[in-house]
């Protein structure tokens, strides 16, 4: 099979070639992947930011279809249309696996991560991470599944009540899908950017969110920090209103300098958030079923997997928002 391989522990070390395909284990399901999406994840791991050690296969925001079913695994059939989490494996018996936080596990090992990923024609994963499609989701729609279940378990611990006033900062993939589902629960929601955003500011206008040059001060009972950046932090802090809500969505990979009096003298509850779990898949799911939030829109090409690099520096540059690969689906997309 044809495979995206990080081929040595420096960066910039990809190159297409082939590979053996995945052995199914007895206790696994390979899927045929449909269409892999690039995430910031992976521009980091590209770039040596992240260290991978070995020959690797990066990629985790996927669709497919069942390709092969291990001896031990009921359930499922071939052919079927999935996305699956890119959670791999778990202890399955520490505190916050029991409760079903199992993307907290210690343990926890992810595809694309820590097990080979999905920039290639064939992977293997775990039956109980896989989600199966409703015939109304078209696999280039699950294709950005992960990204909004990361989205919706964000939004899941802040408990949004209809019509609170929303600041999200960043107007990138993951920021446009915490405004979307925000939206999803009623919530006012406007967005925020850098004069470098103008391309995902465009696309926040056309998805109807609203565009804001300077939010107000004290102004918003929850604020959602979705770059990343020190100034988005500091924003944040001074725009949610007394007793508000701030939730850290955005990872900033580095040590950053805050002024952290103010959840002191504003009383405010801080959430972090990371990755997800089965329910907020399911609740993904759903919403795309029911076409309460449209990830189409943020899609902007799918291409070949020859074309990775060319597809990175757009990304690098903010040219694009989200690249799917695709592996040849021959499903009729809507």
């Amino acid at each position: 099979m044809k495979a995206l391989v990080r081929y040595d522990d420096q960066a910039y070390a990809w190159r297409v070639e082939e590979m053996d395909e995945p052995v199914c284990g007895p206790e696994e399901v390979k899927i045929k992947v449909a269409y892999a999406g690039i995430c910031g994840s992976d521009l980091h791991m590209y770039h040596g930011v992240f260290i991978v050690p070995g020959k690797f296969v990066s990629g985790h925001e996927f669709s497919g279809t069942i390709a092969e079913i291990g001896e031990q695994v009921t359930g499922f059939m071939v052919g079927e249309r999935v996305t699956v989490e890119h959670t791999y494996s778990t202890c399955g018996v520490c505190k916050v696996c029991r409760k079903g936080s199992y993307q907290l596990c210690k343990e926890r090992k992810s595809i694309g991560f820590d097990v080979n990923g999905a920039f290639a024609e064939y992977l293997t994963v775990r039956p109980e991470y896989i989600h199966r499609l409703p015939k109304n989701v078209s696999l280039k729609e699950a294709g950005l599944s992960e990204p909004l279940a990361c989205a919706v378990h964000a939004v899941e611990l802040i408990k949004p009540e209809p019509f609170d006033r929303v600041l999200v900062i960043g107007p990138g993939p993951i920021g446009l899908l915490t405004a979307l589902t925000f939206m999803a629960h009623q919530a006012k929601v406007d967005i925020v950017g850098t004069p470098n955003d103008g391309l995902r500011l465009d696309k926040a206008r056309e998805m109807g969110i609203s565009v804001i040059e300077n939010p107000e001060e004290d102004a918003y009972s929850i604020v959602a920090e979705c770059s990343g950046s020190q100034g988005g932090m500091n924003l944040a802090l001074k725009s949610v209103e007394r007793g508000g809500q701030y939730l850290q969505v955005g990872i900033a990979g580095k040590p950053v300098s805050l002024d952290f009096d103010a959840p002191l003298y504003k009383e405010l509850n801080i959430q972090g958030t990371y990755c997800h779990n089965y329910a907020s898949w399911e609740k993904t799911i759903d919403y795309l079923s029911r076409g309460l939030i449209d990830v189409k829109p943020l899609i902007s090409k799918v291409i070949a997997l020859e074309d990775w690099k060319e597809a990175i520096e757009e990304l690098d540059q903010q040219k694009a928002l989200k690249i799917l690969i695709g592996f040849g689906s021959a499903e009729d997309e809507q």
